[in-house]
């Protein structure tokens, strides 16, 4: 090799080094990736665990968090109003594989102080902009270094002030569940034991309020095959399906049988999607059925009367 290769091989190994270098401190100094909302210089060193109902027990940093697409709210907290910035808990959640059948969230804190929210709570936050439920790693243009409130803090802007989680350490899932009342058996339906019923893949017709309607092939648990398996009394005539916002449609027992109705968890062999009322809401496959009011979502209970 002659000298100048040699000159040109070592000019662009110091470059290359130099990049790396760069690059490396950039990554350091900007962990949001170039994010105006977050403040300058190192997070601290903390790390937050994900666990339950996930795919698999996750831990992340705030320097993790501080990747992730970050959402910035204004919280008035025992007479403080301050701008907190973090990430909906909902991206959290989807970002550290949280299943698909979510139920109950219980954020805890380094003293074991502990509150529980719903799935469902946490996505309809996120639909008023500045009322998200939020797990914040910056307040007020600075890191939350107070070991007293951060480095990781839930702020919940539509909840009472006992729901903004000081030093959160753990975040636990726990599955969504469905009770059935007035049976003869007590019934719970989980995603643990939905194989025990009659599950059941259905083509129909739905027609969601200000959207078009679409057909799609539906994945659910029959109804009837629940009720069976509690037992139906001889006097009960009604069923009544609830949200957990307190929604709710009555169906006769007939109606239940011969309609088909299943509690529904897929959609084209998808998992139902949080708008779409995650994890699981109420399948009614009949033509004068589709229309949305009709097809409960979030159900949480049932109610045989």
């Amino acid at each position: 090799m002659n000298k100048n290769k040699k000159i040109m091989l070592s000019v662009m190994a110091i470059i290359v080094v130099l990049i790396a270098l760069a690059s490396t401190y950039y990554i350091i100094q900007f962990p949001a990736k170039g994010s105006s909302l977050l403040p300058s210089g190192q997070p601290p060193q903390a790390q937050i665990t994900i666990t339950g109902d996930v795919l698999k027990q996750k831990t992340l940093t705030v320097r993790d968090i501080s990747q992730m697409p970050l959402t910035n709210v204004t919280s008035i907290i025992k007479g403080e109003t301050a701008n907190y910035v973090g990430v909906t808990l909902l991206t959290l959640l989807n970002k550290a594989g949280g299943s698909w059948d979510t139920g109950a969230i219980t954020i805890v804190g380094s003293d074991n102080y502990n509150k529980t929210i719903n799935f469902y709570q946490v996505y309809n936050s996120t639909q008023y902009p500045g009322s998200e439920v939020i797990v914040a790693i910056a307040k007020n243009g600075k890191w939350i270094t107070d070991i007293s409130e951060g480095p990781f803090k839930l702020i919940t802007p539509s909840f009472a002030s006992s729901f903004n989680i000081k030093s959160i350490q753990q975040i636990n899932l726990r599955p969504w569940t469905i009770t059935i009342n007035g049976t003869n058996l007590p019934v719970t339906l989980t995603s643990s034991n939905l194989t025990q019923f009659e599950v059941k893949t259905v083509t129909a017709a739905f027609a969601p309020g200000g959207e078009p309607q679409r057909t799609s092939n539906w994945t659910g648990v029959s109804l009837w095959s629940i009720l069976q398996a509690g037992g139906i009394p001889a006097s009960a005539s009604k069923v009544t399906v609830t949200a957990v916002d307190g929604y709710s449609r009555d169906y006769t027992v007939t109606q239940v049988q011969s309609l088909g109705i299943l509690i529904g968890i897929q959609e084209n062999g998808r998992y139902l999607s949080p708008v779409n009322g995650q994890p699981y809401r109420l399948i009614v496959p009949n033509e004068d059925f589709r229309w949305g009011q009709y097809w409960v979502r979030w159900v949480t209970q049932v109610t045989v009367s």
